[in-house]
């Protein structure tokens, strides 16, 4: 009789730990999978770092005197830091949505190497971030060697935020919002000079005249659709570093009514952003 006790006992812890398990099988987690797929295809938009890298030579063709040739291999090495920054976000990004959708990922990055790498630029990416990405990269090994499964996706996100917020929130960001604003200010002047001084000396042909307003206006639209793609980065940024804080913030329940909804509002914003990047 105690026998048959202890086996209907048995019985039951086992019946009671597989609906544990299953309950932990079945979280929805397709709003962590949509924002994150999302996320990767708007940090993947990185035409507007070769933009910046190239702002110099643009500037050389309307002041060849000035001092253009100086910048643009800065430029390009801290166009480069960036490029590698953001492939390790966008790294991040595609292994959260593989592991939200409950398959194992494949990842192989040397974390030393890499930072080493940004570091020999001379581009002024400071510890701080250089730190946050090795951090991001070693959460994905971390993830990769352990076949993380969806079931396991909060114990990346808790891992991951910390060193994501600095990444996005640090040097990446400063740099798109101050040096890149600044140059293509410096842009806008260096055009109305240009064009202005053809403009107002000499005594051009109407023909003339309308053609240099035409590729005036031109260029001037180019720079602002340059500033737009500026101002889309930036809320790219902010609103994946936002999502993730609100993942970090429910990692204990993905499945959460109010943070479905955040997130599928996070992905409107998200692809309206996109939308701008790719038309500029």
């Amino acid at each position: 009789m105690r026998s048959m006790t202890q086996r209907r006992g048995w019985l039951l812890a086992v019946a009671a730990s597989c609906i544990v398990i299953l309950a932990a099988s079945c979280t929805n987690l397709t709003a962590v999978r949509e924002w994150s797929k999302t996320s990767l295809e708007a940090t993947q938009y990185n035409e507007i770092v070769t933009t910046y890298a190239n702002t110099p030579e643009r500037l050389k063709r309307y002041d060849p005197s000035g001092p253009w040739d100086s910048q643009i291999a800065l430029r390009k090495n801290q166009a480069e830091a960036l490029k590698q920054i953001l492939s390790v976000v966008s790294d991040y990004m595609a292994a959260l949505a593989t592991l939200s959708a409950d398959s194992t990922i494949d990842y192989s990055k040397d974390v030393d190497s890499l930072t080493s790498s940004i570091g020999k630029l001379n581009a002024g990416i400071s510890t701080e971030t250089l730190g946050a990405v090795g951090a991001l990269v070693k959460t994905v090994l971390g993830a990769a060697a352990k076949a993380y499964q969806a079931k396991q996706v909060a114990n990346i996100i808790e891992e991951a935020n910390a060193p994501l917020q600095t990444t996005l929130r640090g040097d990446l960001r400063q740099i798109v919002d101050l040096d890149f604003r600044r140059d293509l200010k410096i842009e806008k002047g260096e055009l109305d000079r240009y064009y202005d001084s053809f403009l107002q000396t000499g005594s051009p042909s109407p023909a003339a005249k309308v053609a240099l307003e035409e590729w005036k206006e031109l260029r001037l639209q180019q720079n602002a659709m340059r500033v737009k793609a500026v101002d889309a980065y930036l809320v790219v940024l902010d609103k994946v570093a936002e999502g993730h804080q609100k993942l970090y913030n429910n990692r204990n329940k993905l499945d959460a009514k109010t943070l479905i909804k955040d997130l599928y509002s996070l992905v409107v914003e998200l692809r309206k952003q996109i939308r701008i990047l790719a038309e500029s």
